[in-house]
């Protein structure tokens, strides 16, 4: 496990911002980023390098919204574990934007997803 984190943050050293444990479980490489600035983007970034789909969830607690993007999936061989919690925007969101935040994508001015 240490061996793939190595050759992922040599490669990737922007992933440097998320939070990697070897060991806490084991066999899985974990990495969190809790209240990730970038709502997620990082796992975003992961499921590109590595493969996989990101899950995303959402949660409202009054007016306060929270929200988690999780990959799981493989790197040289070990069983990777990444997940980053964020907060939504307070104001009420649009359709679209609701969108774009649940699947991490970004939309363009007529609605189309990028």
């Amino acid at each position: 496990m240490a061996a793939a984190l190595a050759h992922l943050l040599a490669d990737h050293p922007e992933l440097r911002a998320i939070v990697w444990v070897v060991g806490e479980t084991p066999g899985v490489l974990a990495g969190y980023q809790m209240a990730a600035p970038d709502q997620g983007a990082n796992v975003d970034t992961c499921a590109e390098i590595m493969g996989g789909h990101v899950a995303r969830t959402s949660h409202w607690r009054d007016d306060d919204g929270y929200g988690l993007a999780q990959l799981v999936t493989t790197f040289d061989g070990v069983l990777v574990h990444v997940c980053a919690s964020y907060l939504l925007p307070t104001s009420k969101l649009t359709a679209d934007e609701l969108k774009d935040l649940l699947t991490g994508r970004r939309a363009t001015q007529g609605g189309d997803v990028q």
